[in-house]
């Protein structure tokens, strides 16, 4: 372990001299293309960086959408993907405070922002339109080696399990951020469209938060489970007067499903006046909806990104302070193409994270 402290100009030379160069990761040569482990270069470790060694990145559907060739030309290849890694400290930019060799930290959907526009003065980074996205034109956490800008580096606390904090990286600082943004408050009646990979973690903070929770879903049989994540009920889609009994029951909706096969008007009409609806599930679909049921209750539509700089470390910590963690299945990196394959066909329950030995 090393850090880029030496005070003498030959000494930081020598340092970059002698700094590793390469490393190795699961990439991609095209779109759709099996991953195979290679060589990949390092950029050079600035004053601001941190080096990691990956010990583990959870498998989102954003990385199979990118590995898919669907983001186009903004992303470079060969392409190294993932952006929920979690690892350890190795080596300090000669700037670097906020962390030391050792840290456990995770490594999310960005990996640097400007620092100077109006956003990022006031807090909202995830808004900074000159933002580095964490794979879009270098190395992400499919990678052995990261090197990082420090401020995108969020440590882990001391006891929390570094296989469970990957997943916070995105879909939890995508679910947290609503609760940050909109200002939900202890007691608010908080609703959670989908039982999946966000809408599981989404029923942890939101009970974790002291709200009033209800899980909508498609799927009755997730009953049992939404309350064991934390909902105190339970809406089933199936049920042919689901959206009249739910009529103005809710203060917020997050949605984290998403589609045109969804009752958006049902899921309006849920929302209590002043309601909010936060979108999140990524879809392509166009939503149909009334502007009256949006204007008589005075109801708002909102989208939201995934979390800030802030909002990323504030749900860590509060994660670990709750105990919440993702539900997850867990699988060595060299199955990595496995693993990719099954979150297509959204058999993995609820989160998959790959390991390195």
């Amino acid at each position: 372990y090393q850090r880029r402290d030496m005070g003498h100009e030959n000494a930081v030379d020598n340092f970059n001299n002698n700094m590793a160069s390469s490393s190795t990761g699961w990439q991609a040569a095209a779109p759709n293309a099996p991953l195979e482990n290679g060589p990949i270069d390092l950029p050079p470790l600035g004053e601001n960086d941190v080096e990691v060694q990956m010990k583990a990145c959870g498998v989102c559907f954003s990385d199979v959408d990118a590995l898919s060739g669907k983001y186009g030309p903004y992303y470079k290849w060969p392409m190294v993907a993932g952006h929920e890694g979690v690892g350890v400290v190795t080596t300090l930019g000669s700037a670097v405070t906020n962390l030391k060799v050792g840290d456990v930290v995770g490594c999310g959907v960005y990996r640097n922002t400007c620092g100077t526009c109006r956003y990022c003065a006031d807090g909202r980074t995830n808004l900074c339109a000159r933002k580095s996205m964490m794979f879009a034109r270098s190395n992400g956490c499919f990678s052995e080696v990261l090197r990082i800008n420090c401020r995108y580096a969020f440590k882990i606390p001391s006891g929390y399990d570094m296989k469970f904090a990957g997943p916070l990286m995105c879909a939890g600082t995508t679910v947290f951020a609503p609760f940050v943004n909109h200002n939900i408050r202890p007691g608010d009646r908080v609703g959670v469209v989908g039982i999946g990979g966000l809408g599981h973690l989404a029923l942890q903070i939101a009970r974790a938060w002291g709200c009033q929770v209800t899980a909508f879903s498609a799927t009755p049989d997730k009953e049992a489970e939404a309350k064991s994540f934390g909902a105190h009920h339970f809406v089933s889609f199936k049920e042919a007067d689901w959206a009249s009994r739910s009529a103005n029951s809710v203060d917020f909706l997050l949605m984290t499903a998403s589609g045109g096969n969804l009752d958006w008007k049902g899921l309006v009409r849920s929302l209590d006046s002043d309601g909010v609806m936060v979108l999140m599930g990524v879809s392509h679909a166009d939503i149909p909806l009334s502007p009256v049921d949006l204007i008589l209750g005075q109801r708002c539509i909102a989208g939201s990104a995934a979390g800030s700089q802030a909002v990323t470390q504030q749900v860590i910590n509060f994660c670990a302070l709750h105990d919440i963690k993702p539900q997850i299945e867990t699988f060595p990196f060299e199955q990595c193409n496995e693993v990719i394959d099954r979150v297509k066909a959204n058999s993995v329950r609820y989160r998959a994270v790959l390991l390195r030995e």
